[in-house]
Formats: C-alpha cells, structure tokens, sequence
C-alpha cells in the first residue's frame, strides 16, 4: 500500500491535538474504526466526502477551514497561481 504525502493531514492533526481530541474519541464521535482513521490520517486510504464532512461538523470547521485540513495541497497551489510574486 502507497502511502501519499505525509504532510497532508499534519494540519488536522495539529487542531485535533488543540482541541484535545484523541483519535479514538473522534473515530467514535463519527463512527469510524480507529484503525481507518488513522489510516487516513496517515495517507494510506483517502477520506469519502461523507467522512470529511462528518469530521467538518464534528470540529465546527467553516468551508475554508475543510480546503485548509482536507485539501492543503489545492490551496497551495491557488497560492502559487493567483500570486504572481510567489516564490517557492
């Protein structure tokens, strides 16, 4: 099994340490195993709609706070873009 970026979820994991919510609380708040949590979070399987917006409601995320989480890589990229002084 490939694992994808690293990376992508350290933001969401970030404001899980923040908000003091363990893996295992939040795979029992949106009734997933704890194992395919932390296979996603890891990057080893991907998140369904269904599943990011569960954990969106879970944490109160607003619409940007979802892309910034879930979609980190696609922000960058509109940042790369849409600016043309964007030095990487």
């Amino acid at each position: 099994m490939q694992k994808s970026n690293k990376k992508e979820f350290s933001a969401l994991k970030g404001r899980l340490r923040e908000e003091s919510i363990s893996y295992r609380a939040l795979s029992k708040d949106i009734e997933m195993s704890l194992n395919a949590l932390n296979s996603k979070l890891n990057g080893y399987t991907p998140f369904t709609a269904n599943e990011i917006l569960r954990i969106a409601n879970r944490l109160d995320l607003l619409s940007d706070e979802v892309v910034k989480y879930f979609f980190p890589s696609m922000l960058q990229n509109a940042t790369k873009n849409n600016n043309p002084h964007y030095k990487n």
